[in-house]
């Protein structure tokens, strides 16, 4: 986006948006969508009005960012590495016609490269690289082609001669080289995707408690903190807040803080002119969601605060705020000033990562595959399983991509060995000694359920959501109870909830409110299968 910005300047309106975030009517009929890829197109299809014209970008590497790869001598052996095998195919034929005397190898993905090279090449991709003692060359990004920037040129009917289209191509080639790129002036715009708390999908009870607290600080006028880790949905609760208020009707602002000058914030949040995206001190009603607050400067935390020391029913706009980290600790390490955290700290929400919600893993696959149009998709029981040993460092965010990826691939399977190689690298690191764990837990598991003091009737109630899942069955306590009743185990509806309660608090099941049932989880599972292999080394 920002590329294309650097090269048609004020003659085209360019907006950018995400597959996470398309909805019906985010592209007008008049609209012309530049695809990234030829696979996005087909995920992307039902969001497309039938009078919009699409163009799929041609990508090719920033020759900017290759003088010091033309500096090493000639007949030179390079791995190439990228985000997926199409990628990376592309990648070294771009590069073999750019620099014919060297040698462009594919990364297959491996952990460890066989065979004898000098070099590894990677347009941006660094952190998917393997160890090994050989230099890395980091390229860059690949950048969109000249000749889609010409096609473009063509759509738009631009008066622009050919040779000062080129210089602005150059141009944006050489900012994106750049160490200090120039961060645009970012005007304030109504962001409402019309999202609710109905939008979010979940089993966990962290998640269901979030979102009672979340609703009931909805029905206030009082300014909320939302911290969590990159990617846990902290825009999106602020969405539903908004959204869940007396403001619905209104607009919902987002200001991102990162990487912006005092002046530029200054600008958006406090100027006293509407023309521009000025909100806080414009006459307009609201809620503006500044996201990353501790980018913002001591005198901007002041601003802010001297705002929010006015009275609640003489507010026009509504102010939510985040953090990756939560307010005290900002406050403790001096990031955040003593007068904007006396606000902050009072209506704070803190969003759950997947590594405190992994049983919902399940259940946003199956919302994800149903926004991306993709519901035969399916999954081996081996990939769904290192979907759970995988730490999630991008929280929902990163599986969204990850379901995206493989929705792109058109597959109705998809297999361990057919996912991206960002992710078999990072698993395959996470994985070492996964078995010794997994016994290590199935022990914790044991002695947790026993404190209880029914860990037979549990195995049992586990055994019957197995057979379930396994005939596409879920349950509700009354089926459950019939059936332990058939195997000779009585027990009261308030005995059954107890260990169901106990059973879903160690991620054994996934409990459904509602006709959806219960079932047993991946987690239950294992399990099982440990308490059945640890029975049989016994015998």
């Amino acid at each position: 986006m920002q590329q294309m910005k650097d090269i048609f300047n004020q003659n085209v309106t360019i907006v950018g948006t995400t597959l996470k975030d398309l909805t019906q009517g985010t592209i007008r009929n008049s609209d012309v969508v530049l695809l990234s890829s030829l696979e996005i197109k087909k995920i992307v299809k039902p969001f497309l009005p039938e009078t919009c014209q699409v163009i799929v970008a041609k990508r090719t590497v920033n020759i900017v960012r290759l003088k010091e790869l033309m500096t090493i001598d000639d007949y030179s052996t390079f791995v190439v590495v990228n985000d997926n095998p199409d990628s990376t195919r592309e990648t070294v034929e771009e590069l073999k016609n750019i620099l014919p005397n060297h040698n462009f190898i594919p990364y297959s993905g491996e952990e460890y490269v066989t065979g004898s090279f000098d070099y590894m090449v990677t347009p941006g991709e660094s952190n998917l690289v393997p160890q090994t003692p050989n230099k890395v060359l980091d390229i860059g990004p690949r950048v969109i082609s000249i000749e889609t920037v010409v096609d473009l040129q063509n759509i738009f009917q631009l008066d622009i001669a050919y040779t000062l289209l080129m210089q602005h191509y150059i141009k944006a080639m050489v900012s994106a080289t750049s160490n200090q790129m120039k961060v645009p002036r970012e005007e304030v715009y109504d962001e409402n995707k019309n999202r609710n708390f109905d939008s979010v999908s979940y089993n966990s009870s962290v998640m269901a408690s979030t979102l009672k607290i979340a609703g009931e600080m909805a029905k206030t006028s009082n300014t909320i903190h939302i911290t969590g880790e990159p990617g846990a949905g902290k825009q999106m609760m602020a969405e539903m807040i908004h959204n869940e208020s007396d403001n619905q009707r209104y607009p919902f602002y987002i200001y991102n803080c990162l990487d912006k000058d005092e002046s530029m914030i200054d600008e958006a949040l406090f100027g006293k002119k509407e023309k521009g995206g000025s909100v806080l001190n414009a006459k307009k009603h609201g809620t503006i969601y500044i996201k990353n607050i501790e980018g913002l400067p001591h005198l901007m935390q002041n601003k802010l605060a001297n705002f929010l020391d006015s009275d609640n029913h003489k507010r026009k706009i509504r102010v939510i705020t985040s953090s990756f980290e939560d307010s005290f600790t900002l406050y403790s390490g001096g990031t955040l000033s003593q007068r904007l955290y006396s606000h902050l700290s009072s209506y704070t929400l803190n969003m759950p990562s997947i590594a405190e919600r992994k049983e919902d893993i399940p259940i946003l696959i199956d919302a994800f595959k149903h926004h991306l149009n993709k519901e035969n998709m399916r999954f081996s029981e081996e990939a769904l399983d290192s979907f759970y040993h995988y730490d999630w460092p991008g929280n929902v965010r990163e599986l969204y991509n990850l379901i995206s990826y493989c929705a792109c691939l058109n597959q109705d399977f998809i297999g361990i060995h057919d996912l991206p190689i960002f992710f078999k690298g990072k698993q395959s690191n996470s994985d070492n000694g996964a078995v010794n764990k997994l016994t290590e837990d199935t022990k914790e598991i044991v002695k947790k359920i026993e404190q209880h003091g029914f860990l037979a009737e549990s195995i049992e109630m586990l055994k019957i959501y197995q057979q379930g899942k396994a005939e596409n069955i879920s349950y509700g306590r009354g089926k459950i109870r019939q059936l332990l009743e058939a195997g000779g185990i009585r027990m009261s509806d308030q005995q059954l909830r107890l260990r169901i309660d106990v059973l879903n608090e160690l991620g054994l099941l996934n409990v459904r409110v509602g006709r959806a049932g219960t079932t047993i989880s991946t987690k239950g599972e294992k399990f099982l299968q440990d308490e059945d292999e640890s029975l049989r080394n016994e015998i």
